[in-house]
């Protein structure tokens, strides 16, 4: 889809997880993210999202360039994954409590990979009849406060952003207007942040401003990207509908120093 709608890069940061991006790695060679990736003459920017919680708020932290090798960072995303499997099947229980039974597998068929989230639960709820959207049953009944809801392993943004810096990668503050914190900007900079997500479907005029100012402020780079969930998800925008100059990605190599593992998070 990105090289029919003539995309130089794409981004690819699934939640918690890099499994897309080594699905696209050549057989038979060794993962690098320090190497460019190349498909369909588009070139693959790899990365990870990594969802976390503060002060009952969700903040979700990219990191990309970071390494794709066993190691503490890698450590660090399977213990995150396996959370989040434990996660599905509460929620599941809870929505069977309310009378509306999931089959857990068909929410694991749904998420495709290793990495399943409260939308992949939505779609399951979509196609019973539940709800008519994935926005409904979050409002109705997944969303924070809601009957079948069921908090994650909180990790905290700071964590995310020490764990992707310490690994080499490059920590960027995503879509952070959804979060209603931009306070937070000063510590994660202090922590090594490396930019902020300015331009998002969801951020307003005032809001890509805002990001434009703090980053200048704290010299930070300004990304962007549609966010694209998929073609049957309504979160996030379409492929392709907000885009940055290939010079950010340049940039992101550049403040990025791809190793073999990382050191982690620090205790």
């Amino acid at each position: 889809m990105a090289s029919e709608r003539c995309l130089k890069a794409i981004g690819i940061c699934d939640h918690d997880t890099i499994s897309g991006v080594l699905a696209l790695w050549p057989s038979g060679t060794s993962p690098d993210p320090s190497l460019p990736l190349l498909v369909d003459g588009v070139e693959v920017v790899p990365g990870v999202e990594i969802n976390c919680e503060w002060g009952g708020r969700e903040l979700h932290i990219l990191g990309y360039y970071v390494p794709m090798v066993k190691g503490p960072f890698i450590d660090l995303m399977e213990d995150l994954r396996t959370s989040r499997r434990e996660r599905a099947a509460l929620m599941v229980k809870r929505l069977e409590a309310l009378g509306l039974p999931l089959d857990l597998q068909r929410v694991l068929e749904i998420a495709g990979g290793d990495s399943v989230g409260r939308p992949h639960v939505a779609e399951a709820m979509v196609e019973r009849g539940y709800v008519s959207s994935v926005r409904q049953a979050f409002e109705r009944y997944l969303g924070i406060g809601r009957p079948a809801y069921v908090g994650r392993r909180r990790l905290r943004p700071e964590d995310a952003v020490r764990a992707i810096t310490d690994a080499g990668g490059a920590a960027v503050w995503a879509h952070p207007g959804t979060s209603r914190s931009l306070a937070l900007i000063g510590r994660f900079v202090d922590l090594g942040l490396a930019g902020i997500e300015a331009y998002h479907p969801e951020h307003d005029r005032q809001m890509v401003e805002e990001c434009l100012r703090l980053a200048r402020r704290f010299d930070l780079l300004v990304t962007g990207g549609s966010d694209f969930h998929g073609s049957s998800s309504d979160e996030g925008g379409d492929l392709g509908s907000v885009v940055v100059p290939y010079a950010v990605v340049s940039s992101l190599k550049a403040r990025s120093r791809p190793s073999s593992g990382g050191k982690g998070v620090n205790s």
